[in-house]
């Protein structure tokens, strides 16, 4: 019997097709299939009731999985030990970031642990919120950084760790501090609408029946902030609970009351084996956050 086999029963478990599972395990779905042939010859019990397509999990293949989720921790937590290094936080930790925290929060946190604990082996991926929350749900990850979801799917933790105001970013040339009249007025740079914190934004300005001149929609809060600082135009964003020493010299004006923050957390799957390296990580996060000292907004001219 293979942990890979019991990897794949998990998977379409959790999924609840073959063919979900086969994604998930980024492999065919004929492949699923003789897999999952071969457990049940190995455990000589059927597991799925194939009269039904697709074919569904049966009474004993429930009980097998929860059985499998407890030998799949324990064999991961074997793995990640390392017995020469001499400390108790060793072993690896997959973890995806949004980008706009790796040029500031991320590297800060990364740099901090390895320092802590040299044992422990890091490895960042960075996506989206949408992409990493369905990477750490179907165990891709151990746990992501991303904008606080609307639902979350079973079998995950949330952690928050910081909460981000909206401001809106313009050049230091610009004298107003009236932000829904810069808005109206300037062009505007817009932040990535595929991105969570894009979609808070847009929805700032539709509540506030804001009609923009946007000019460039952009990826990353450098690029945003390099325009802005050039007097190309103004845009809103979050403001970083970790500053970044690549941004460009631009003021920051508050958006007032109605803006909703954007917030952080680390997302974890509740399968994944070597919690204390979660914990101490959560921890870091929270005491960078609170350490760092968040530039001074102006706030917005009375209206």
């Amino acid at each position: 019997m293979s942990i890979r086999r019991l990897r794949t029963l998990i998977a379409v478990a959790e999924t609840g097709t073959f063919s979900g599972a086969a994604e998930a395990m980024f492999v065919s779905q004929s492949a699923v299939s003789m897999q999952m042939r071969a457990l049940e010859d190995d455990l000589r019990m059927e597991l799925f009731d194939r009269t039904r397509r697709p074919p569904a999990p049966n009474a004993a293949c429930r009980a097998v999985v929860e059985r499998a989720r407890a030998v799949v921790a324990a064999y991961d937590a074997l793995a990640s030990a390392d017995d020469t290094a001499g400390d108790s936080l060793a072993g690896e930790l997959d973890i995806g970031a949004v980008p706009t925290t790796l040029t500031g929060l991320v590297p800060k946190v990364v740099s901090s642990l390895r320092a802590d604990h040299p044992a422990l082996r890091i490895r960042i991926v960075s996506a989206l919120s949408a992409d990493l929350l369905s990477q750490v749900s179907r165990r891709m990850l151990g746990a992501a950084i991303i904008s606080e979801p609307i639902y979350m799917p079973p079998r995950l933790g949330w952690h928050p760790f910081a909460s981000e105001p909206l401001v809106l970013e313009v050049s230091s040339e610009i004298s107003s501090d009236d932000p829904e009249a810069l808005l109206k007025s300037q062009p505007f740079i817009r932040f990535n609408r595929q991105a969570w914190v894009g979609r808070l934004i847009d929805d700032w300005l539709q509540r506030r029946r804001i009609e923009v001149r946007e000019v460039m929609e952009l990826d990353t809060l450098e690029a945003v902030s390099t325009m802005v600082s050039y007097g190309l135009g103004v845009s809103i964003v979050p403001l970083r609970c970790a500053a970044s020493s690549f941004t460009p010299p631009v003021r920051q004006i508050a958006l007032g009351t109605g803006a909703v923050p954007r917030n952080l957390g680390l997302i974890v799957s509740e399968t994944w084996a070597n919690r204390p390296v979660i914990d101490l990580f959560v921890d870091r996060l929270r005491s960078i956050v609170r350490a760092e000292a968040i530039v001074p907004v102006v706030e917005p001219i009375a209206t």
